[in-house]
């Protein structure tokens, strides 16, 4: 006979066997309908889910199948300390750190380590507890056994073939027929007597089965009726426990007396000098279990079980002879001591023969997530039996038990019956969180770590109103539950500044992070004026919230404003690979430490009178103190429960942990009892051993207990600092080609996308934003230093957003360790295959893919320099260390190591060095990994800059700023954001003491750029970024790391109201084993000066066989200029040039076509021809005479190309050109006349600069133009000479805006370096400087203009005049006070300074001011400069009135003083010095 389980689980097997039999018609979806059913049928959970679905549905549909309450216990977060410290804080004074006291495991004959933490002040191991483990007592055992006698045919028969009824027909047919066959053939009686006995074995075999499989089902439905009523044995568990608890009680025992003790120590009443247990035992008869009943009606999720239990250790009824001679009573011996110090008396209390029965009901309740048991709730169903015996006086012979006076034991049981009822006693339940003990730390489950800097509060209300002002305070919770940090409360007022910040543990994104706000109360409770919450989920995707604005609410109302900001940094976890295994995470500076000092042994009480101690442990984070234990009373080995501190790590390898050891005393001061200190790299690495003792320092005896568990986390922005630095193994090198096909979440249009290269979660790097397309052609190189072979890269898209956050459109993940390998000798190797990868996009990496990433990657180590630092540092530890025998430097270094002087002494070799080899130099302490150690170089500093390619490591230590909440960043070559962002400078003096790095790509030509912005997020456009750019020092690379290589040095900067400030900064240089692509190097791009000269021959398309020809240029596709037309000729000349940046020679689609102007129909074309840049030699005019592909003709041009780096724009098109700013904003002039001209705005000139200059609405929104147009600069036939060749610098531009000028250091007018190097370098062609011979444009130099008058103006307006600059850039430079005068003649008499070239054109632009409307514009007229020095008034024409203007222009040797600069024909180079006060040298 089957059960219906059984049943159910045959339909369940012939389904699934009919559904993989390809002849029957039973398909998959049947199979799974029916599993589906009958699970649920037997009350298992089964799902479905739509193959389709995303993994967010089906997550939601399996939470909603988990009944409430199925949920983990975790711990939900704590407060931790960090190494940022507070330069005030006091430090301790501890020994330097060492490892000397590291003390050895205790090893056996065997090799075990041996535990000795058992013994404590020289009393032998287990002396307070009974016994020590053994196994087993002396009892008989009895050895008999039952067996099962069974057939081999009932053995080798499987029970299929037994059971049923058509089994026992078919054997009664068979017996029948074969009887006959028998007869038939002639068979005797033995044939017979045969198949007798076959089918009677058969039949009993059939008939015992039977029996057995009905008894089984009888006495499984039996049984479940007898659960619910009858009680079971355990006489199995009682027989365990005999054998077991001789093993068990004393350790048991010792684990209670330590934590007692510890108990006792700390809660001894001040009349009392200490309570300490001497014996504890539970003697050796072990506990009994009578019986256990269950109730198998209970919900899916409870257990719920009545057990009766006895522990009677006098009851010898059931024990031999031999067990009553080995008896040990239950006993326990509590040590009470009147007095203090040496005036002191010891009193014993003794309990013993202690009986105890009783029954309990255990309640357990169920949980999916491991351990799988959330709790048990336990009480007594009755009141349980307690029999005891206590001698409070007396000792162990002259002791009088107290329950002998009557009515005493009565009164005692009665008051211990009162304790308890309320706890365990039904209904009331004893809860045991078994989740939240087997969860671990805080630190095991953490998720991350939240900083919470509260800034402060407005507008708090009191519903009070009787109670005056407020004293508010902040107190900051999870989910409101336990107080993990407080602010300082702020008197009198209801807007606070706090402005602190404090660190959180959490464990799970599904908490709320709430700020309580109260009102600080000498006397009184403090009062809830009302909590502001965050939820923790929103910081799953966006890690920084700042200047979060929180409503404090309270009963429903808004009771003020929070103001915080909220960081989350993420724990970096294991990564669990394709084959199943589990790959460590990266190694990283920063993480969560838990240093925990559990106890100490042999102190040294030398210095107490009454030869024990009161001790308590301080624990220590570099010098500061972090954390104090509780004192204990009267040990010399104490164990501390509180010894554990969490902490927030941002510099791993130079933390410092420590621990101080003191006497408690109530008079005197506290005594140190010891000190010891280490290195966190140190602990971390013992501790992975199994090494926690450390002998403590200064004293002859005491040894402490400590240990520390890490989890490393990516630390950004306000912590990244100094210690969130390691130096890079390499650099990773991107070239992001394009995209096809990407995902569009827009709902008009398409998406913005750029691509972002994340590290441990943090962007690194990140490419120019497309607009409005799907197929975004980047064609862009980004470079990102990488620590290991470990380490994950995540290839991000992303569509930019104007309003909210931006979104992913897909990511791709690429291990280094793919790229990343080294030799035998540990060198790294060079990995530039460069081969082009199509990768798929995927959300959170997973689902199906969408959109086509086309990249390429390639690996390219950092030489391992010797850092002269961290040679200093080793050769003060081996001073420390002089008993240890010191190993010779196998490479001599010069006393000048290190330091950098502006006067090296020239190299011998001009020739590009090669990586030269050095032996391995000694090295502190294991490798990070198991990989070798590559060999460091040692090179000095000339040799060190003469590599072209490195990495550029850059530490900021502090500034003074000129405002407040502004941050510094650093900006390289031609990118579009910055390389490094400081932290927010929170005050005007601020220290940073961070480290950064970027890539320089060619040292001679590099430009380096320092920013001081206000603090926001990353910039969305030029102007944007100049609005919020408050000073800025740009030039030369190699310069500068002359200069502060390795050597801190003082820069100063003025901003835009020339208020100073300065920043200290140190530089250090790696350099990379690369060759450089040639499509990056600065001779590939620059600015390209086009002399458009004439034409010949060329063809006929008017009726009187001329033409009226124009030249048009191309640049990958798009219109850069257009020449003047020339009428009824077919041998024009144009005499025009015009100056164009190239992003890339080589990608450059340059192609010159001219059309014949018809004035009422479309041009006609007359020919074109493509103009090939790659050949052009830089600084070298070159004059060509191009054929042109129409019917015939020739045009000559001449070309000047001068490298130079090209900025980037933040929104690109096409190719590589995409990612650079293309032409497309032009200044014409009338052929055969100067530019340089004042007149009328409406035609010819006027108005086509007006028209160039005033944007279409619908450039604004950008969905017609996708690019950020440059200026171009233009100039007719009359050209001045001037002794510059590279663009004028106006203050605002980017960085990379101006050539490096390094290669003409005698130019008056270029950029000198700071501080010639007396060294010569191999120049590369682009270091050379030729004039054309046509001339570039004018020099630069400071203009003075003087707005005096204006009239024929409205006499009621109340007018300004509005001054502007058009070329090269437009920007405005200032306007008039607002005047009215009844005459309408106006007289301003303002002046204006401005630094431009002498051709310069200017706007005025007159207004009359408007209260409530808009101002109303009068018109708009050009001026120039007058550099004649006559200084005379000059009338211009505004609309419908005239502006008197007077002008004086001084060259840039006459206008240095107004910068503050030294008068000099030379001028500064990048970060120099105005004054020798500002370097600063290195501090001793």
């Amino acid at each position: 006979m089957s059960t219906a389980t059984e049943k159910s689980e045959l339909k369940i097997e012939g389904v699934v066997e009919s559904a993989q039999n390809p002849e029957t018609s039973t398909t998959a979806e049947d199979a799974e309908r029916k599993i589906l059913e009958e699970s649920r049928k037997a009350g298992i959970t089964a799902f479905t889910f739509d193959p389709d679905a995303s993994p967010e549905e089906k997550k939601r549909q399996a939470r909603a199948a988990i009944p409430e309450g199925f949920s983990s216990k975790r711990p939900h977060g704590v407060s931790i300390v960090t190494d940022v410290g507070d330069d005030k804080a006091p430090t301790a004074d501890l020994p330097p750190p060492t490892t000397e006291g590291a003390i050895e495991l205790k090893r056996d004959e065997e090799g075990n380590v041996v535990d000795d933490d058992g013994a404590s002040d020289g009393e032998k191991p287990f002396e307070r507890t009974g016994w020590a483990p053994r196994l087993g007592w002396p009892v008989e055992v009895s050895t008999e056994s039952l067996l099962d006698h069974s057939t081999w045919l009932e053995s080798n028969i499987p029970d299929a073939f037994y059971g049923d009824w058509y089994h026992n027909a078919a054997i009664i047919v068979f017996a029948c027929i074969s009887s006959w066959l028998v007869a038939v053939l002639g068979g005797g009686l033995g044939w017979v007597f045969i198949l007798m006995a076959v089918c009677s074995t058969y039949y009993r075999t059939s008939i015992r089965r039977v029996r057995r499989n009905f008894r089984d089902d009888i006495n499984r439905e039996l049984s479940l009726k007898k659960l619910e009523t009858d009680q079971e044995s355990l006489e199995w568990i009682n027989s365990f426990l005999v054998k077991f608890w001789p093993i068990y009680q004393p350790v048991l025992a010792q684990t209670i007396i330590n934590v007692v003790d510890q108990v006792l120590s700390s809660a001894t009443p001040a009349f009392l000098d200490s309570l300490k247990l001497k014996t504890f035992t539970l003697g050796s008869k072990p506990p009994r279990m009578e019986h256990v009943k269950t109730y198998p009606k209970a919900e899916d999720d409870i257990v719920i079980m009545d057990w009766k239990f006895s522990f009677t250790p006098n009851d010898t009824a059931d024990m031999t002879a031999r067990q009553m001679r080995n008896k040990i009573n239950p006993k326990v011996v509590l040590e009470i001591r009147v007095g203090k110090a040496m005036i002191s008396k010891g009193l014993d209390v003794i309990v013993e023969n202690m009986a105890f029965s009783g029954l309990m009901r255990l309640k357990v309740k169920l949980q999916v997530p491991f351990p799988h048991v959330e709790k048990i709730e336990m009480c007594f169903l009755e009141r349980p039996t307690i029999d005891y015996v206590c001698k409070p006086l007396g000792g162990e012979k002259f002791g009088f038990d107290i329950n002998f006076i009557p009515g005493l034991e009565s009164f005692i049981l009665e008051q211990i019956h009162g304790n308890l009822e309320p706890m365990m006693y039904a209904p009331n339940v004893f809860p045991i969180e078994v989740a939240k003990m087997l969860a671990g730390t805080p630190v095991d489950q953490a998720i991350g770590v939240v900083a919470v800097t509260l800034h402060g509060a407005r507008g708090l209300k009191n519903s009070d109103r009787f109670s005056g002002e407020t004293d508010p305070y902040a107190v900051i919770s999870l989910n409101k539950r336990q107080e993990l940090a407080r602010t300082k409360h702020i008197r009198d007022t209801s807007s606070p500044r706090w402005n602190e910040t404090h660190y959180i543990i959490v464990t799970s994104y599904n908490d709320t992070l709430d700020i309580q706000v109260f009102d600080y109360n000498d006397f009184r409770k403090h009062k809830e004026l009302g909590m502001a919450s965050f939820p923790l989920e929103r910081i799953e995707e966006l890690n920084v919230y700042e200047n979060e604005q929180l409503e404090v609410i309270a009963d429903g109302k808004g009771r003020g404003m929070v103001s915080a900001d909220i960081r989350f940094f993420p724990v970096l976890g294991p990564t669990k690979l394709e084959d199943g295994t589990e790959e460590p995470p990266p190694e990283s500076n920063t993480g969560i430490l838990r240093f925990t000092v559990e106890r100490a042994k042999d102190l040294d009480y030398s210095k107490s009178l009454i030869g024990q101690l009161n001790p308590y442990a301080i624990l220590h984070l570099n010098g500061r103190d972090v954390h104090h234990t509780k004192k204990l009373k009267r040990t010399n080995n104490p164990i501390w429960e509180d010894g554990s501190k969490e902490m927030l790590i941002t510099d791993r390898k130079n933390a410092k942990l420590g621990v101080t050891i003191k006497d408690d005393r109530d008079l005197a001061g506290d005594q140190v009892v010891g000190k010891y200190q280490i290195k966190l790299e140190d602990i971390l690495e013992y501790t992975e051993n199994g090494q926690e003792w450390f002998q403590l320092s200064g004293v002859p005896t005491g040894r402490v207990k400590m240990k520390a568990q890490w989890k490393p986390v990516a630390i950004s922005g306000v912590l990244s600092g100094t210690g969130g630095y390691i130096t890079p193994v390499g650099v990773m090198r991107f070239h992001f080609k394009g995209a096809r096909d990407l995902r569009n979440f827009e709902a008009l249009g398409k998406s913005d996308p750029y691509v972002r290269v994340l590290l441990s979660g943090l962007e690194k790097a990140r490419t120019v934003t497309h607009l409005n397309t799907l197929d975004p052609d980047w064609d862009e190189v980004l470079y990102v230093p990488v620590h290991s072979n470990r380490e994950k890269l995540i290839l991000d898209v992303m569509d930019a957003e104007k309003l909210g956050k931006d979104r992913s459109l897909g990511h791709v993940q690429i291990a280094t360790g793919d790229f990343v390998s080294q030799d035998e000798n540990g060198e790294y190797l060079v990995h530039d295959k460069k081969d082009y990868r199509e990768a798929g996009l995927r959300l959170h990496g997973k689902g199906i893919a969408k959109g086509i990433l086309i990249y390429n990657a390639a690996f390219y180590p950092c030489l391992n320099v010797a850092d002269p630092e961290e040679e200093e540092d080793e050769e003060k530890q081996d001073e420390n260390n002089a008993a240890e025998e010191t190993s010779e430097s196998p490479v001599a270094r010069s006393a000048a190591a290190g330091k950098f002087n502006a006067t090296l002494d020239k190299p011998q070799s001009e020739a590009e060095p090669t990586s030269p080899k050095s032996p391995i130099t000694p090295t502190v302490g294991k490798p990070p990994n198991d990989l070798p150690s590559p060999p460091k170089v040692h090179l000095f500093p000339e040799q060190l800059l003469k590599y072209e390619s490195g990495l550029l490591i850059f530490k900021l230590m502090e500034a003074e700023m000129p405002e407040s909440n502004t941050q510094i960043e650093v900006w390289v070559d031609d990118m579009a954001f910055p390389s490094y962002t400081s932290s927010a400078a929170k005050h005007r003096k601020h220290k940073f003491d961070e480290i950064g790095d970027c890539v320089i790509r060619e040292i001679d030509f590099s430009r380096l750029t320092l920013k001081v912005r206000e603090k926001g997020h990353a910039v969305e456009g030029r102007e944007k970024d100049k609005e919020n750019t408050i000073a800025k020092l740009q030039g030369n690379t190699l310069d500068t790391l002359k200069q502060c290589l390795n050597n801190p040095t003082t820069l100063k900067l003025r901003d835009r109201d020339g208020r100073p400030c300065c920043v200290k900064i140190s530089l250090k240089y790696i350099p990379l084993k690369m060759k450089l692509d040639p499509s990056e190097s600065i001779n590939n791009m620059g600015n390209l000066r086009l002399d458009v000269l004439d034409a010949e021959n060329l063809p006929s398309a008017d009726r009187n066989g001329k033409s009226d020809p124009y030249c048009k240029f191309e640049l990958n596709g798009e219109e850069v200029y257009k020449t003047k037309v020339q009428k009824k000729t077919l041998h024009p000349v144009w005499n025009e040039f015009f100056e164009i940046p190239i992003p890339s020679r080589t990608a450059a689609n340059f192609k010159v076509v001219v059309w014949d102007y018809d004035f009422a129909d479309k041009p006609d074309f007359l020919g074109g021809a493509d103009i090939n840049l790659e050949q052009l030699d830089p600084f070298k005019p070159s004059e060509t005479r191009l054929t042109l592909d129409g019917k015939s003709g020739s045009i000559r041009l001449r070309m000047l190309f001068r490298p130079a780096y090209v900025a980037r724009t933040r929104q690109g098109t096409s190719t590589f050109s995409g990612t650079f700013a293309v032409p497309g904003r032009i200044v014409t002039g009338v052929a055969g006349a100067p530019v340089k001209a004042v007149g009328v705005v409406g035609s010819g000139v006027g108005g086509i600069v007006r028209n160039i200059f005033s944007r279409d609405k619908k450039d604004d929104d950008g969905t017609t133009t996708s690019y950020d147009t440059p200026t171009i600069t233009e100039n007719g036939h009359e050209l001045k000479h001037s002794s510059t060749l590279g663009p004028i610098p106006d203050g605002d531009e980017s960085p990379v805006s101006t050539r490096p000028t390094t290669a003409n250091p005698g130019a008056t007018n270029g950029a000198a370096t700071l501080g010639h190097i007396g060294h010569n370098r191999s120049r590369s062609i682009g270091a050379s400087s030729v004039y054309s011979t046509n001339p570039p444009s004018p020099g630069s130099g400071l203009a003075t203009l003087t707005v005096v008058s204006a009239s024929g103006y409205p006499p009621s307006s109340q007018l300004y005049v509005v001054l502007s600059q058009l070329t090269p850039k437009v920007k405005t430079i200032g306007k008039t006070a607002h005047h009215k005068d009844p005459s309408g003649a106006v007289t301003f008499n303002e002046t204006f300074k401005w630094v431009c070239t002498p051709d310069t054109q200017f706007k005025i632009v007159v207004r009359g001011d408007k209260t409530f409307r808009s101002d109303e514009e009068f018109g708009e007229g050009l001026y120039v400069v007058d550099e004649t020095g006559a200084a005379a008034d000059t009338e211009v024409k505004v609309g419908s009135g005239t502006v008197v203007v007077r002008s004086t222009f001084s060259p840039s040797g006459e206008s240095s003083s107004i910068h503050d600069s030294p008068k000099s024909s030379i001028r500064r180079g990048f970060l120099s010095k105005r004054e020798s006060k500002s370097r600063e040298g290195t501090p001793s």
